[in-house]
């Protein structure tokens, strides 16, 4: 036997229920849907995230800063200090 789950909102069964008839199917697809929507869009807080998805988001962004060094333009450095005195004043 399924499990059941109780939500008691008016406004989470009027919006089931609104989006059920639109869609042509039952509240329990549109919920179900919504949560598979939600979840794979990984809108979970970091201290939830598993350790392979820490090491996989690290290893991405690490890729993500090796390309853009690799497409930085010779010479063009984020270096100001030429615009500034010793005392750190505008020259």
């Amino acid at each position: 036997m399924p499990r059941q789950l109780n939500i008691r909102s008016d406004e989470a069964w009027e919006t089931a229920r609104g989006l059920a008839e639109k869609l042509g199917k039952t509240t329990t697809d549109v919920v179900v849907e919504a949560l598979r929507e939600y979840q794979a869009k990984r809108r979970i807080p970091s201290t939830k995230v598993t350790p392979e998805e820490a090491d996989e988001n690290f290893r991405s962004i690490m890729r993500s800063v090796h390309d853009a060094n690799l497409a930085r333009i010779p010479g063009l450095t984020s270096d100001m200090s030429d615009l500034y005195d010793d005392d750190g004043l505008p020259v």
